[in-house]
């Protein structure tokens, strides 16, 4: 498809999707009756906390290299399951504390959805919150880079567990109308106002959270769904089992708004991060914390009581957007679920790979297009796109960066003596969140697979530049360029009911 043609199809489809949901959002209130064809909403969430019994072997913590070994644990890992059901067509989202999931293990999970539940596992969503602070499970983190950090007892118990909680989540499902909305976070007072640093230039980030919550026939919460952009890796340093923010954030939602949360990591590539950002401090009942002056105490060093104040304040936002949002009963509900082919040609991934440190099979490996693949193969990954009403989620098997999903204006950045970098703009359809057509755009970051950076091509540097690190961690150059023209292809193509 050329570009010409590709545009086209890019401003019909956002105009088609746009006008769909709007009209989902004009539907009526609820009748209080059960509508047998309406909306349905079920949740479950399941311990994955590595412990003595699931994890006989040393815990190795993912997401630093070399990695640490766990010295306890602080906060419980969980696999949250969101089940989401409109007459025939259904999605469910899984959410893990973990630094990312492959393929073939997902893949593995799904067939068992399959084949235990009788539902269609491509349905089930596999994502991960990327926090720093658990066990590895991809297989680069470990004692030494020749050597796997995963327990394979471990990975069957979280596997266990995710069936579980979609069990329990598919069996939950109770008759619910949905809100949903976005907040932007300015804090003027804040080092950095979206309360999200970028440790690579140009300096981009999202600058908004957003949330859709799901209310049965008595007016409760059953369910939240939050999607933010951000590392959780506040702890990164430390050597303690954590769900780093996403835990604080939900445990806040659940007491703000009731039901239970499901958080799902956006856009987090770049590299959005909360390490060095001053954040307003919270007490452990949300109240916000006061200097001796009286002024509000921010917090801007890895800590605990950061974590905490993170996620209770970006919870904080998703509640007051959820407080603005407007009832839909009856929304418009799609989903499209297609495969695509990321091929697997950095030295460094393809030794990975080839010394089975990277915890994949060879079926998961497309090996008969050597034009697209090269010699090692191609990555078979998933995108996926589901429409509720104003709600519009797209995934990515990786860390996307936030210009991919925001846009950004064009810049020149000077590199010391590497001199000059321009960086072209980004915008329409190159803004992912912009082609959903949506009011409410969610990004479900590290979804089906952890195919780490998805660089935009015109960006990537050579080694030994100051801002050379991302590239050392990618599939191909030339992923995103990859996953763009996939994401295209995905909603020009006819939606499934």
């Amino acid at each position: 498809m050329n570009a010409t043609r590709r545009g086209l199809v890019l401003l019909v489809t956002t105009g088609l999707i746009t006008l769909l949901a709007r009209c989902a959002a004009g539907s009526s209130e609820p009748s209080g009756e059960p509508d047998p064809d309406g909306l349905q909403a079920g949740v479950a969430a399941v311990p994955i906390t590595p412990t003595a019994q699931n994890h006989p072997e040393t815990i190795y913590l993912a997401g630093v290299i070399p990695s640490r070994v766990a010295t306890g644990v602080h906060d419980d890992l969980l696999a949250s399951a969101l089940a989401l059901k409109q007459g025939g067509q259904y999605v469910i989202l899984v959410s893990l504390d973990l630094v990312g999931f492959t393929r073939s293990r997902g893949r593995e999970i799904q067939e068992r959805v399959q084949v235990e539940l009788g539902l269609d596992g491509e349905r089930v969503l596999i994502a991960a919150t990327h926090t720093h602070e658990g066990p590895d499970t991809i297989g680069v983190y470990g004692a030494n880079v020749v050597t796997s950090g995963t327990s394979p007892t471990y990975m069957r118990s979280v596997q266990d567990a995710v069936v579980e909680a979609v069990r329990q989540a598919w069996q939950g499902l109770v008759p619910v109308t949905l809100r949903a909305g976005n907040r932007t976070l300015h804090d003027p007072v804040s080092n950095r106002p979206t309360l999200i640093g970028d440790l690579r230039e140009p300096d981009v980030t999202v600058d908004h959270v957003s949330v859709a919550g799901f209310y049965g026939l008595d007016g409760l919460a059953v369910a939240t769904l939050v999607n933010w952009h951000s590392h959780p890796e506040v702890m990164i340093e430390h050597t303690e089992v954590s769900s780093d923010f996403a835990g604080s954030l939900r445990q806040r939602m659940e007491q703000l708004v009731g039901g239970r949360c499901v958080y799902i990591t956006g856009a987090v590539g770049g590299l959005s991060t909360p390490t060095g950002v001053a954040v307003p401090a919270r007490d452990e009942q949300g109240q916000p914390v006061l200097a001796d002056d009286g002024t509000p105490r921010y917090l801007q060093d890895a800590s605990w009581d950061k974590v905490r104040s993170l996620g209770f304040v970006v919870a904080e936002h998703a509640a007051q957007a959820l407080q603005e949002a407007g009832d839909v009963s009856a929304p418009l509900f799609l989903t499209r679920i297609v495969p695509f082919l990321v091929p697997v040609r950095t030295p460094l991934m393809q030794v990975a790979f080839k010394a089975g440190l990277v915890q994949y099979d060879a079926r998961d490996l497309v090996t008969d297009q050597p034009d697209l693949c090269g010699t090692l193969g191609c990555a078979s990954e998933r995108l996926a796109f589901v429409l509720l009403g104003p709600l519009g989620i797209l995934s990515s098997p990786g860390e996307t960066f936030p210009e991919t999903v925001v846009g950004r204006p064009a810049s020149t950045v000077t590199f010391g003596d590497a001199g000059p970098f321009p960086f072209a703009a980004m915008s329409g359809t190159d803004a992912l969140l912009e082609r959903l057509g949506v009011s409410v755009p969610m990004h479900l970051g590290l979804c089906g697979d952890e195919i780490a950076y998805l660089v935009p091509e015109g960006d990537l540097h050579p080694p030994g530049h100051p801002d050379y690190y991302e590239e050392g961690l990618i599939f191909a150059a030339d992923a995103e360029t990859l996953y763009q023209a996939a994401v295209a292809d995905l909603l020009w193509a006819d939606v499934q009911r």
